[in-house]
């Protein structure tokens, strides 16, 4: 009924071992965007300020806030497991709460490749399925 790239992240949102691959950072990223909409859109109504601008303040505080206690979690998890694919400890999702630099650094690490093979943090996401050796 809903797609992968939406219910696992939620599936996984208590799992902060292992590896995320960037497809699987990204598609979870792309579901957020219209929610996050929906959730200012919402805000608007119960705050009563809907049809004026939804830029307001309050509707702002309450989406945002709305938001976090869906997504905040298991978006937490995936950006710790997407940080483990390119070997790099989750303590560095915190780099997103530096003022000015922070947010950007932050999306350049999910968007860095993941190392090729197996790392500290598991067996690498693209080939777990995978055992076999090419030209066996």
């Amino acid at each position: 009924m809903w797609p992968a790239s939406l219910t696992d992240p939620f599936r996984r949102m208590l799992d902060f071992r292992g590896r995320a691959r960037r497809r699987e950072y990204w598609l979870f990223v792309a579901w957020q965007v219209p929610v996050l909409l929906g959730a200012f859109l919402i805000a608007s109504m119960v705050t009563g300020t809907a049809g004026k601008l939804i830029l307001l303040p309050e509707v702002m505080l309450w989406g945002l806030a709305g938001y976090v206690a869906v997504f905040g979690l298991p978006v937490l998890a995936l950006q710790v497991r997407r940080l483990h694919d390119s070997d790099k400890s989750g303590w560095w999702a915190l780099v997103g709460f530096l003022p000015y630099l922070g947010p950007g650094w932050l999306i350049f690490l999910m968007a860095e490749a993941g190392t090729w093979g197996p790392n500290r943090f598991g067996p690498d996401p693209r080939h777990a399925d995978w055992d076999g050796d090419l030209f066996e």
